[in-house]
């Protein structure tokens, strides 16, 4: 048996992994180090007997645009009969978990509820990892307490935070009325006019829909008309927009006030949208040419090294990220030998 589930979001594809996806997952330092081609192979078809035995289901998270591999997701059963629960697991580089870890979390939800009929999704986190609690709440996961001394690591038994989805909550609050895989495919073949057709007549029927709002912003800026997508933007913010599409949409309406030469109000927003996702790299990064054009260059410069090195694979900026980082602190400064 071949297990072939896939979904695909506006900029991912999430999918079980193949032995072709040996090389991008190598380059990607996505297998372990010294792994072969014979080795990922073997792991692949591991993976497939798995999910024939509804023990474990693997995805790669891919990025659609160019197929570059952003990370790994597992669904393990345990168990079945009268509790239908799963535990979900992921493995991203950083850059990658902040950017697409919502987004690509958000679509194996519905993978595991829709298409596997699991009941309740469980996610154990180490209190220290506050990355991965910010995305916990982001995804809208409602916290049960703490499991003590629940897993072992390093010969130490650690506390693990649970938080849990159940498919009957998801059902209620994430259900969208609309064809979205219309608007998707619209997209994806540049159709961008008639993408905003479809997505005009469903804002005709839900004015007040904070993600309909969101669509629309996008399909203005898709065309270039940049202006036009400002109120859309600052509606579906305003109406209560959700993650993962909330941080993608202070990033559209930021780097469009940015475009449109309000810095102020860019400023804000971008700010705004950083007290709710401190760690996001596309905010960081708008705001940081958002201060050069507010005659600002030292924060500019500042923001700018310190995401580039807070996000970077590249190894020689990586040699130097301790002396980059404090470089950034003190740009006005020099040092006599």
């Amino acid at each position: 048996m071949t297990f072939s589930l896939e979904i695909q979001t506006d900029r991912l594809t999430i999918r079980p992994l193949d032995s072709s996806d040996y090389p991008d997952c190598l380059a990607a330092s996505l297998v372990p180090v010294g792994s072969t081609a014979s080795d990922f192979k073997t792991v692949v078809e591991t993976q497939q007997r798995l999910a024939a035995d509804d023990l474990e289901y693997h995805f790669g998270v891919f990025r659609t645009e160019d197929g570059l591999p952003l990370g790994k997701i597992i669904l393990s059963t345990l168990a079945r009969n009268d509790f239908q629960w799963a535990r979900i697991d992921y493995t991203f580089p950083a850059p990658s978990l902040d950017e697409y870890g919502a987004e690509a979390l958000t679509a194996v939800h519905t993978l595991a509820f829709d298409h596997l009929h699991f009941h309740r999704i469980e996610l154990q986190i180490d209190p220290s990892r506050q990355t991965s609690l910010a995305l916990a709440e982001r995804l809208g996961m409602q916290e049960e307490g703490i499991r003590h001394q629940f897993l072992a690591q390093h010969g130490t038994w650690i506390d693990q935070r649970i938080f849990v989805s159940l498919r009957q909550e998801r059902t209620t609050t994430q259900t969208r009325p609309h064809d979205w895989e219309q608007v998707r495919q619209l997209r994806q073949t540049n159709h961008y006019a008639d993408a905003k057709k479809l997505v005009a007549s469903y804002l005709d029927q839900t004015p007040d829909d904070p993600f309909v709002n969101y669509q629309m912003a996008w399909c203005h800026d898709s065309l270039g008309e940049e202006a036009a997508a400002v109120p859309y933007y600052v509606q579906a913010i305003d109406a209560g927009l959700s993650a993962p599409d909330l941080q993608q949409a202070y990033v559209g309406l930021g780097s469009t006030y940015r475009a449109l030469g309000r810095y102020e109000e860019a400023y804000m927003t971008l700010t705004e949208g950083l007290t709710h996702f401190p760690d996001h790299p596309a905010l960081q990064t708008f705001l940081a040419l958002t201060l050069y054009n507010l005659d600002r260059s030292s924060e500019s410069i500042s923001l700018l090294v310190k995401t580039l090195v807070g996000t970077t694979h590249d190894a020689d900026i990586r040699t130097y990220r301790r002396a980059l980082r404090f470089y950034a602190e003190h740009l006005e400064e020099t040092w006599d030998s």
